[in-house]
């Protein structure tokens, strides 16, 4: 086998405990995706920058932009079912239309987008970041809005502010 020297050893364990303490951290956070992880401990987004991209009417079902930047983004009548957003950051993005059935918004920043009339059949909305977004003739279940993280001035479905 190998013969490690005393110091291959040392680093060895301490790298065994580093991994185990970001393991334990993610644990205590309740948070079990690294995009999500990565943004809380160095406040940017691993992801890819996406910014302001126009990805009307695309059809494009089963996509992972899971910690992409979309902030301003369209998807405006998009087929993105599906789909992973886990951790993505989409402040300001526009959804109206889309088909975002069975997609995965995980821990997802859609603050002040645009969501009208969007499909969100069977979509995970846990931890969900949706403050004063406009989800006028969305369709989601009040179970899936209860996940959410924040709902804090959002426009729902039948067009009420939720305090």
């Amino acid at each position: 086998m190998f013969n490690r020297s005393l110091n291959q050893k040392k680093i060895i364990s301490l790298s065994a405990i580093l991994v185990t303490t970001i393991y334990l951290y993610i644990a205590i956070i309740g948070n079990n995706d690294i995009y999500s992880l990565t943004r809380v401990l160095f406040g940017k987004n691993i992801g890819c920058n996406l910014q302001g991209i126009n990805l009307s009417e695309i059809t494009k079902p089963e996509t992972s932009l899971a910690g992409a930047d979309l902030e301003y983004a369209i998807f405006a009548n998009a087929n993105m079912s599906n789909s992973n957003f886990t951790g993505a950051f989409m402040r300001h993005a526009i959804l109206s239309g889309a088909n975002l059935q069975n997609s995965t918004f995980k821990n997802a920043v859609l603050n002040d987008s645009e969501l009208v009339n969007t499909d969100f059949t069977g979509a995970d909305l846990s931890g969900a970041h949706l403050a004063n977004a406009d989800l006028t003739g969305a369709t989601v279940t009040k179970d899936q809005l209860q996940q959410a993280r924040t709902l804090t001035g959002a426009t729902m479905p039948d067009g009420t502010k939720h305090e």
